[in-house]
């Protein structure tokens, strides 16, 4: 594989965001930490950076977009990973939607024209919650079901853990018909109606879960996305791919202030940067991290090459993860870690990357994905529940 330089443009680009993000987004995540952010804030938010051209960097100009790579895309995204995983979701999210409705075929023009354009221009925040990408979640809460009328369908149930439900104005949602049979529908909270509610405190990546309800809520057939064949063949590889980089972000900034404290001098006037194991813990911990971020972005590459590349989606969002974990435990060693940790709040990240590595206890599940696409050979899947 022919790995590319970063071009004069690209860097031009992720200065002046890094830029933006320390002068007008960093102080106002530090003043919400440990809660979630008010909804008109995070708006204001995505509107600054959709000027940066995110969530609409990879789109073509005749869509709206800046018509970008995907690895320029993600390199803005990387950075936004570091100060916020909290925004970065919201902001995935919403590249995610924005590129479904991309997708959709011309009988749903009057769809794309009306949400794609606010959507780029952070105005409106999406949400997405899909069955292939949460399997385990949906055999537990029981789902949404729907019915159909002449004008469309009636959908009563719930579904947790939404993907940016709780900033949604509206979100793209997996339903059962009478049939049993799968489809997408987008549903607008003001226009239908569904209601959202953190249901538990902020996951491992900083994020808030939320479970959506709907009661009667009546969408028209017009706002079928897609049934379960049809959905975009790179979507699910651009959700692995975007969560790897949400967790290579936070594994990152723990490296930041594990580099920033080992500057400090200590009483001696020696900074602990100057010992043999701190300093070998350090180049151990950018090395994994470098690694994993090699293997996120050639799955960028990939995708953006029109090539699928599930295996090595999976693939760096296990590493990613064994990657942060070694990264919260190594900081946790380190000289002062006790109150480097503190101020992460690394031993709770430490707990969540051991128990939660990823979504739902995937981690296994990931594994035996990967091994089937290298073997050609099933495995019954140990985390999947008795039937």
């Amino acid at each position: 594989m022919k790995i590319q330089g970063t071009t004069e443009a690209q860097r031009h680009a992720v200065d002046s965001f890094r830029t933006f993000l320390a002068s007008e987004v960093v102080p106002v995540v530090q003043a919400f930490r440990g809660g979630p952010m008010p909804r008109e804030k995070m708006r204001e938010i995505t509107q600054g950076i959709a000027e940066f051209g995110l969530p609409g960097a990879s789109i073509g100009q005749a869509q709206g977009g800046m018509g970008l790579s995907l690895v320029t895309e993600a390199m803005l995204l990387e950075e936004l990973c570091v100060v916020s995983c909290e925004i970065a979701h919201c902001v995935i999210v919403n590249m995610l939607v924005a590129s479904a409705l991309v997708d959709l075929p011309a009988a749903r023009q009057a769809l794309r024209e009306r949400y794609l354009p606010e959507l780029l221009a952070g105005r409106r925040l999406a949400g997405i919650y899909l069955h292939q990408a949460d399997a385990l979640a949906t055999l537990a809460e029981g789902g949404v079901d729907a019915w159909s009328t002449g004008h469309g369908w009636v959908i009563n149930g719930a579904h947790e853990r939404v993907c940016n439900g709780h900033y949604s104005d509206f979100l793209i949602t997996g339903v059962r018909n009478e049939e049993g049979a799968l489809c997408h529908l987008l549903v607008d909270r003001e226009q239908h109606g569904y209601a959202s509610r953190i249901i538990d405190r902020r996951t491992l990546i900083g994020t808030f879960n939320t479970r959506v309800s709907f009661s009667n809520v009546r969408v028209p057939a017009g706002h079928s996305i897609w049934e379960e064949q049809e959905v975009p063949a790179g979507l699910l590889e651009k959700i692995d791919t975007d969560a790897a980089l949400l967790l290579i972000g936070l594994a990152r900034a723990v490296l930041q202030k594990c580099i920033a404290s080992a500057r400090i001098p200590d009483d001696s006037g020696r900074a602990a940067a100057s010992q043999p194991l701190v300093a070998l813990r350090i180049a151990e911990m950018a090395t994994r991290i470098e690694a994993a971020k090699l293997m996120c972005f050639q799955a960028y590459s990939l995708i953006d090459s029109g090539t699928r590349c599930r295996t090595q989606a999976l693939m760096a969002r296990w590493l990613a993860s064994e990657t942060l974990l070694k990264a919260c435990q190594d900081a946790l060693q380190l000289p002062g870690g006790k109150g480097l940790g503190a101020a992460l709040d690394l031993e709770r990240l430490v707990r969540e990357s051991i128990l939660l590595p990823t979504p739902h206890g995937l981690t296994d599940t990931q594994k035996l994905s990967i091994a089937k696409a290298l073997t050609g050979i099933s495995v019954p899947d140990p985390e999947q529940p008795a039937p």
